[in-house]
């Protein structure tokens, strides 16, 4: 009977790492692809904003997309 149980136990440690590997698989490019639609996001954002009242604003911000479009490609998402 305890082997059973032991068996049985390992049969679930097994499985639980095989969803935990499936789960790491699909999560961590989705990540990645949610740079491109962010960046985007900025850039309407930016598009939307009056030049002459938020100058300062736009050029921050179009520095800071740059340096994620680069960390990007890069990999560092």
């Amino acid at each position: 009977m305890c082997q059973e149980v032991r068996n049985f136990n390992q049969g679930k440690t097994i499985n639980i790492k095989i969803v935990m590997l499936i789960l790491t698989i699909g999560i961590f490019p989705s990540f990645s692809y949610s740079c491109p639609m962010k960046i985007g996001n900025v850039n309407q954002e930016i598009s939307e904003l009056d030049p002459t009242k938020h100058g300062v604003i736009i050029e921050a911000v179009k520095v800071l997309r740059t340096k994620g479009e680069k960390a990007h490609k890069n990999g560092d998402h």
